[in-house]
């Protein structure tokens, strides 16, 4: 954990030996009002997002703020269709498992007691949960999505990279952001490729939502930290996935440590709920809710 110094830890000094000097005075007291200078120029400098480790206590389904409704707003007076979201990430972004059963029959999901919350949400959203997106792919890092060494250039434009093609294609209202597994093996840049993520997500007019990893590659958590800095540093929601599963059976973990132990799509088990899979869907669909609500009253005002 990181701790901040204290104006007393920063303003301490060494005691000067005694020196009679007029301008040894002077200069003393000139070092001191610039060292204050110095300190409250930092304290000012400093992004007031910094959780320290408190991410870890943030609500799993996000409250969204004026700065989340407004980008959504702008969004849909820009023309981003309100029914379709993007998903961005890696494998467990690009997997069938992940909310695409939402766009089969009820033979694949059973909704068990959400079904009077998720059904509207499932009408709303259809034809975005089972969708291909051109920025989630097996091993995608956050500067995968920004690279067009990964562009499908079958179906994207010269130029384009991976998540302004998926962008332009789908148009999505907001976006599932979910990366930084693979980061956490090369992380250094990991926080300012994300930042462009957001800063391109939001120049669009789309909402970026980010999601925090169930996984500690990085044996820090230094990843989780940085998504959850950023969101609030842009005061965008934070999907906190990780606080959803530290109860299950090895925090929700296969043996690898990284990916999400897995079990048929159905609610209306209680086994089910002693694995991750069952909460991504199900804490994705809740948030998706969060989503259609403020569309709605969005639209209605």
């Amino acid at each position: 954990m990181r701790w901040k110094a204290s104006l007393i830890d920063l303003l301490v000094m060494k005691k000067p030996k005694p020196h009679h000097s007029r301008n040894s005075i002077i200069l003393l007291l000139i070092g001191f009002l610039l060292s204050g200078f110095s300190f409250f120029q930092t304290a000012e400098d400093q992004a007031p997002s910094d959780y320290g480790m408190t991410w870890q206590n943030l609500p799993i389904i996000p409250d969204f703020s004026e700065t989340a409704r407004e980008i959504l707003s702008n969004g849909l007076k820009r023309g981003n269709n309100p029914k379709a979201f993007s998903k961005v990430g890696d494998c467990d972004t690009s997997t069938d498992w992940y909310l695409s059963n939402y766009d089969l029959d009820q033979r694949y999901f059973n909704l068990g007691t959400y079904v009077d919350q998720l059904q509207p949400v499932i009408d709303f959203f259809r034809g975005s949960f089972g969708r291909r997106s051109l920025a989630a792919k097996p091993g995608f890092s956050a500067a995968s999505v920004l690279s067009n060494y990964w562009t499908d250039y079958s179906i994207c434009e010269a130029g384009e990279v991976p998540i302004i093609c998926e962008y332009r294609i789908n148009n999505p209202a907001f976006v599932l952001i979910s990366l930084g597994t693979n980061d956490g093996y090369n992380q250094p840049s990991f926080k300012e490729n994300l930042r462009e993520i957001i800063n391109l997500t939001i120049s669009q007019s789309r909402l970026p939502i980010l999601m925090t990893k169930a996984d500690n590659v990085e044996k820090n958590y230094s990843i989780n930290q940085d998504i959850a800095d950023l969101a609030a540093e842009y005061d965008i929601p934070l999907w906190n996935f990780w606080a959803a599963i530290q109860d299950l059976p090895n925090h929700g973990l296969v043996e690898d440590g990284i990916h999400l132990t897995f079990y048929k799509e159905d609610f209306s088990d209680p086994e089910s709920f002693q694995y991750a899979w069952t909460y991504r869907n199900l804490t994705a669909m809740q948030l998706l809710d969060k989503v259609l609500q403020t569309i709605k009253d969005i639209s209605e005002n």
